[in-house]
């Protein structure tokens, strides 16, 4: 089978510029990914948030180096460095203002971020104020986990009224995928929207949710295993 990340790569290939990713269920796994890979190919990459991210000492970022104030304004990045900047908080790493992360993309060959939270849930149906994505965005990739299928709605998917116990169908993806607070809320650019989680599925769902609807690029795959599943 394929490989999903280098997939991505090659989707996002001219527009890598600055890649936001939001949805829910592996964002920070495909920001990782997709940050090596284009550092193998000699790019200088910057990693950061426009929300919040698990501090490294919680995540292996796999960054050659670490920001958290404003001595990135003066790092020159050597080509196929990964550099990791953002603010320190308590818990979490928090977003620098946007202007600075526009500033600094002129400095990178890729600018990463991840534009989007979820609390741990595995799709997402957003508010107002969310995803936080900066109009000097180039790509998108969207992810949603497609093994929330079968659990209580209001458990699998964040901003979901409590207390509503129906399954997650293929019917809800596809909701989600159409109602202007879903999946691909604010997108822009090149925009790919990915079905993660998909080796939990069998040949006969993966089939059916590659059928669904939308109006970007759709693929199904694995980030844990780096597996992209093509359509039949």
């Amino acid at each position: 089978m394929p490989a999903l990340l280098p997939a991505l790569k090659t989707l996002f290939s001219h527009s890598e510029k600055c890649i936001c990713i939001t949805g829910s269920g592996g964002k920070t796994t495909a920001l990782i990914g997709l940050a090596r890979l284009f550092a193998l190919e000699g790019k200088r990459v910057l990693v950061s948030t426009t929300t919040k991210l698990q501090l490294p000492s919680q995540r292996a970022y796999g960054c050659d180096r670490y920001f958290f104030d404003d001595e990135v304004l003066s790092y020159a990045p050597d080509q196929g460095e990964r550099v990791f900047y953002a603010l320190k908080g308590e818990e979490k790493a928090l977003s620098p203002d946007v202007k600075t992360l526009h500033q600094l993309a002129e400095h990178y060959d890729v600018l990463l971020l991840e534009a989007d939270g979820a609390r741990g849930c595995e799709l997402k149906l957003h508010t107002e104020r969310d995803p936080v994505i900066p109009s000097f965005s180039t790509a998108t990739l969207a992810i949603a986990s497609v093994g929330a299928l079968g659990k209580p709605l209001s458990k699998a998917c964040f901003g979901w009224d409590e207390g509503d116990d129906q399954p997650v169908t293929a019917e809800t993806l596809s909701f989600l995928l159409s109602h202007p607070q879903g999946i691909c809320k604010g997108m822009q650019g090149t925009a790919v929207v990915l079905l993660n989680q998909a080796d939990v599925l069998t040949k006969q769902q993966r089939k059916d949710l590659q059928n669904l609807e939308c109006r970007h690029t759709l693929i199904l795959g694995s980030l844990a295993k780096n597996i992209l599943y093509e359509k039949d």
